[in-house]
C-alpha cells in the first residue's frame, strides 16, 4: 500500500503539525530580518509555500480499509519562512508536500541553503563538508554550485575550527581571513589561541590573528628585531648579539627534516627564551634613542617631546597584561609618564610633519606593541587643546599661512559633511513622499537644482557662464527667476541626465524646511564653522595675508 505519490501536492497544513529538520545545515536566522518577514506575512500572507515531507502517519479505518493519514511533517525547504509564520500567528501554512527519502531531503536542503546570497560562511563550510562526507568530490561540488575548487577547499577548512571559533567567525568577531588562518592549525594549537587570546566579547582582525600566530610560533620574518627581507638583525647595540637567527640551529629552516612538523614554510624560532631576550634588548635599544625626550611624570604632552602611550582600547590576555604592567612599572619608576589613548585619543595619519612642526601633535611610542612582541615605530597623535605656534616663533614653518588657509577650507568641508550626514540619516523619505500637498517654492528650486546638475559642462558654461559648477541655493533661485519661461536649459540637463545617470539632491535645504531639529543642528554647525573660519581669517589678516593665504 502506497502512503503517498511522487506528485508534489499543495496543502494548507496546521502549523503545529510541522517541525524543522535536524538535518538542515542552516542554524542561524537573523532576528531582525525574521520580524520584518513576519510583519510582511501579516499584511500580505505567505507568497511562497514551504516544502515538507511526511514523517508520521496515523492509520484509520474507512469503508473497511486501513488508510494512512499524514499527521506529522518535516521541513525540507523554507524553515525561515516557517519561523516567520509562527511569529505572525498563522494557524496554517501553505506547503508543497513531497515524498522524499532522507538522502533526497538532505540534498534538497543543501542545495537551497548553498544558493542563498546571505549564507553564513561556517554553514556553507559545513554543507560542503557534509557533501564531501557523502562521497562527492570537491571538483564536483564546485562545479555544481558555480564555485572554484579553491573556494570549496578553503570553506571546508573552516569546518575544522573548534566550536567557539566557528561561532566567532559566524558572528563576525573573527574575520573570515583570520578564520582561515586558525583553521590551518591543529586542535591543540587552536585551543592555545582560545586559552591565551580569545575573549567572546572582543573582535579580532586578520592582523590580530597574524600577530598571535607570529608570537605563538615565533615567526622570524616578522620578529621585531629582524630585517624580514634578509633575516639579518637590523640593529646591533654595542656590537653584541646573542645569536644570529640567520645561521642559528633553532631556526626551523636550517633543519628542515628535524622541524618538519612546523606549521609554515617560513622560518620560526624554537628557543622562546632567546627570542624574548633578543626582543627585550631590541626594545631597550629602541627606547634609548628617545629617552632624553620622554615626557616626565606629571608633565603635559608638549611639542618636541615623545609620549609613551598605553592602548587601553584593546583586549589583552593575562600574559600580555602582565608584560604591559612590568613595562609600565619600569618606565614610571624611571620618572617617565605613561599616557593612555583616552588622554591622547586622536591619531594623525596625514600631514604629520606639518602638525609636528606647528606644535599641535606629538610623537608617541606604544608600549603595548612591545608587550605583544610587535614591530615598533613612533606614530603621531594630536595634543588636546594645543595651539599652533605663532609666526614670531623661530620654529614657525614658512608655510604657516598656507596651512592656516588649508585648515579653514577643511573646517568648511567638515561642516558640509556633518550636515549632509545628518540630513541623510534623519530624512524620512517615506513620510515626505507620501505628502499630497502642492510643491512649495523651495521644493521647485531643489527640483530645478537637480535638473541643473544634469547639465553637461559645455552646456552649463554656455547657458550660465557666471555660475559655478555647483550653484548655491540662492544662485539657483536667481537662475529660476531669469529663466522662468525658458525650459530649453532644463531639456539640455535632462538629455545629459539620460546619458550619464548621475544624481545629486540638496538635502540640506530640504531638511531646513522639513525639520525644526534639523534646522537647529544645521544652524549650529554652520555657526561653529563660521566662527572658527573667522578666527583663522583674522589671524591671517594680522599676519598680512588674505583668507587664501595671498600676501596683502
Amino acid at each position: 500500500m502506497s502512503k503517498s505519490n511522487n506528485i508534489p501536492q499543495l496543502q494548507e497544513i496546521p502549523i503545529g503539525c510541522i517541525e524543522p529538520s535536524p538535518m538542515n545545515p542552516r542554524k542561524t536566522f537573523g532576528e531582525d530580518a525574521l520580524h520584518e518577514l513576519a510583519e510582511n506575512i501579516r499584511q500580505q500572507g505567505l507568497l511562497q509555500p514551504i516544502t515538507v515531507r511526511t514523517t508520521e502517519y496515523d492509520d484509520r479505518v474507512e469503508d473497511d480499509q486501513i488508510i494512512s493519514i499524514p499527521v506529522k511533517y518535516e521541513i525540507v525547504c523554507g524553515e525561515r519562512r516557517f519561523r516567520a509564520c509562527k511569529m505572525a500567528g498563522m494557524a496554517t501554512i501553505p506547503c508543497i508536500v513531497r515524498d522524499l527519502s532522507d538522502d533526497e531531503a538532505f540534498d534538497a536542503m543543501i542545495t537551497e541553503n548553498l544558493q542563498r546570497k546571505d549564507i553564513d560562511p561556517i554553514e556553507e563550510a559545513q554543507a560542503f563538508t557534509a557533501l564531501q562526507q557523502r562521497g562527492q568530490q570537491l571538483i564536483d561540488i564546485a562545479t555544481r554550485f558555480g564555485r572554484t575548487y579553491a573556494y570549496v577547499r578553503d570553506r571546508i577548512r573552516l569546518a575544522q575550527l573548534q566550536e567557539p571559533l566557528r561561532l566567532a567567525v559566524s558572528a563576525g568577531k573573527i574575520t573570515l581571513r583570520g578564520g582561515y588562518l586558525l583553521a590551518r592549525l591543529n586542535e591543540s594549537d587552536q585551543q592555545a589561541f582560545i586559552d591565551e587570546e580569545y575573549d567572546e566579547d572582543c573582535e579580532y582582525t586578520t592582523s590580530d590573528i597574524e600577530e598571535w600566530l607570529d608570537r605563538h610560533f615565533m615567526n622570524l620574518l616578522r620578529a621585531p628585531f629582524q630585517d624580514g627581507d634578509t633575516l639579518k638583525e637590523a640593529w646591533n647595540p654595542d656590537g653584541k648579539l646573542i645569536r644570529r637567527c640567520q645561521t642559528c640551529d633553532c631556526n626551523t629552516c636550517n633543519h628542515g627534516c628535524l622541524f618538519a612538523d612546523m606549521k609554515t614554510e617560513e622560518p620560526q624560532c624554537i628557543d622562546e627564551v632567546c627570542y624574548n631576550r633578543k626582543a627585550d634588548i631590541y626594545y631597550n635599544w629602541f627606547l634609548n634613542q628617545y629617552v632624553s625626550r620622554f615626557v616626565l611624570a606629571s608633565e603635559p604632552a608638549t611639542a618636541g617631546s615623545v609620549a609613551l602611550i598605553r592602548d587601553d582600547n584593546v583586549y589583552y590576555n593575562d600574559a600580555t597584561k602582565q608584560r604591559i604592567k612590568s613595562l609600565s612599572d619600569k618606565l614610571t619608576s624611571a620618572g617617565y609618564r605613561i599616557f593612555t589613548t583616552k588622554e591622547l585619543p586622536v591619531s594623525v595619519w596625514s600631514n604629520t610633519e606639518g602638525e609636528l612642526a606647528d606644535g599641535t601633535a606629538i610623537e608617541c611610542i606604544d608600549i603595548t606593541e612591545m608587550a605583544r612582541f610587535s614591530q615598533i615605530k613612533t606614530h603621531v597623535r594630536r595634543i588636546p587643546n594645543a595651539e599652533a605656534k605663532r609666526p614670531d616663533n623661530p620654529q614657525q614653518p614658512s608655510n604657516y599661512p598656507a596651512r592656516l588657509a588649508e585648515r579653514s577650507a577643511t573646517i568648511e568641508k567638515t561642516a558640509d559633511k556633518k550636515v549632509a550626514s545628518y540630513a541623510k540619516k534623519n530624512f524620512d523619505r517615506e513620510k515626505y513622499v507620501s505628502q499630497r500637498a502642492a510643491l512649495q517654492p523651495w521644493e521647485h528650486t531643489i527640483f530645478a537644482a537637480i535638473v541643473f546638475d544634469r547639465l553637461g559642462y559645455d552646456d552649463q558654461k554656455k547657458l550660465f557662464p557666471d555660475v559655478g559648477w555647483t550653484p548655491t541655493f540662492e544662485q539657483m533661485e536667481q537662475i529660476l527667476n531669469k529663466t522662468a519661461s525658458d525650459d530649453s536649459w532644463k531639456r539640455c540637463a535632462i538629455a545629459h541626465f539620460i546619458q550619464s545617470g548621475n544624481h545629486e539632491s540638496y538635502l540640506e535645504e530640504a531638511m531646513k524646511h522639513l525639520s525644526i531639529e534639523a534646522n537647529d543642528f544645521i544652524r549650529k554647525t554652520r555657526q561653529e564653522a563660521e566662527a572658527s573660519i573667522k578666527e583663522i581669517n583674522d589671524e591671517l589678516r594680522e599676519m598680512g595675508y588674505d583668507e587664501k593665504a595671498n600676501k596683502l
